[in-house]
């Protein structure tokens, strides 16, 4: 028997279905969605109040504790940050902040303080009241049927993740669930998650037209949307490593659990483009001092966050 969500819940759950269901045209796709390649992107949405804080510290502590995190960023103690400490720190600040923010749901979901959360007391914070939908019985109503396959996926994601099999996941079992990207024993999971959501032909792989997902090529336009174009050469250049026209259980590995390392090198050279002020590839204290304003507002501070946690700046990191 399936319990439905109240009415008052009920547009946000389907809003939620129709948004992973749809739009495909419009933004690049992602097996499991961009809330976990972009890790803690919250911070921006605190960027004015971080500069107000950051302003507040005085300058000497300012120069202080940007100081501290440029020393801690320098991991052979050269005095130079290279692309490659830059990008190693910024994958270490989102798994930081995404470790945070895991422990942080974690204690909201815990309704009853026992240091586990059930998959009851998961959908009590996520919908108000306990979710529970038949596995054999599809809905008539496309969204609501929608709905009902991102609910049961999430189920089998949450009962992957309960390794003891207890009555709830622990705190690091809540981890694995929240972010399986950063637990081994969930990699073989998720590629068999997406080989079951897109693998349509059933012969292990993903072709192009599979990753592609529902577009239809129009064979009265002269040339494919854009979108299209960067997919097809993501695919080809970025997953395809062996050029068979197809993508493998570990080839679909990096698509379907995104990977920080693109973003924080991208990041990384963007900062020494920007502010190398003598052309050698790297970028001093000095350097960083001269212009600060431009590393806090970047990805190597999370955007100034970094500067009011003792995490990053004290000496015992």
């Amino acid at each position: 028997m399936r319990l439905g969500p109240r009415p008052a819940a009920l547009g946000l759950l389907l809003l939620c279905a129709a948004a992973a269901g749809a739009g495909k045209a419009e933004e690049l796709h992602y097996p499991l969605g961009e809330r976990r390649s972009d890790y803690d992107r919250e911070a921006l949405l605190g960027v004015q109040e971080d500069v107000d804080e950051y302003v507040k510290l005085g300058h000497e502590e300012q120069q202080k504790r940007l100081q501290a995190i440029i020393k801690k960023i320098d991991l052979d103690s050269d005095g130079f940050l290279t692309e490659s400490e830059l990008s190693s720190w910024i994958q270490m600040s989102f798994k930081h902040y995404a470790m945070q923010e895991a422990k942080q749901q974690f204690v909201e979901y815990d309704k009853n303080g026992d240091d586990t959360v059930t998959w009851d007391e998961y959908n009590i914070q996520m919908y108000d009241r306990v979710i529970d939908f038949d596995e054999n019985t599809a809905l008539d109503d496309a969204e609501e049927e929608s709905f009902r396959k991102l609910h049961l996926k999430d189920k089998k994601r949450f009962e992957k993740a309960n390794q003891d099999s207890g009555p709830g996941l622990s705190l690091e079992e809540f981890i694995a669930f929240e972010h399986p990207e950063e637990v081994d024993y969930m990699t073989e999971f998720v590629i068999q998650e997406a080989l079951e959501e897109h693998d349509k032909n059933g012969d292990g792989f993903v072709s192009l037209e599979e990753f592609l997902g529902d577009y239809r090529w129009d064979p009265t336009a002269n040339e494919d949307p854009e979108w299209i174009l960067v997919e097809k050469d993501r695919f080809v250049n970025d997953y395809d490593k062996d050029n068979d026209g197809r993508l493998d259980p570990q080839e679909l590995l990096p698509w379907v659990v995104p990977n920080n390392q693109g973003i924080a090198q991208e990041e990384a050279l963007h900062l020494i483009d920007e502010m190398d002020l003598n052309g050698d590839k790297k970028l001093s204290e000095e350097e960083i001092l001269e212009n600060p304003d431009l590393f806090l507002t970047s990805e190597a501070t999370d955007y100034g966050r970094q500067l009011h946690d003792d995490y990053f700046y004290h000496d015992e990191l």
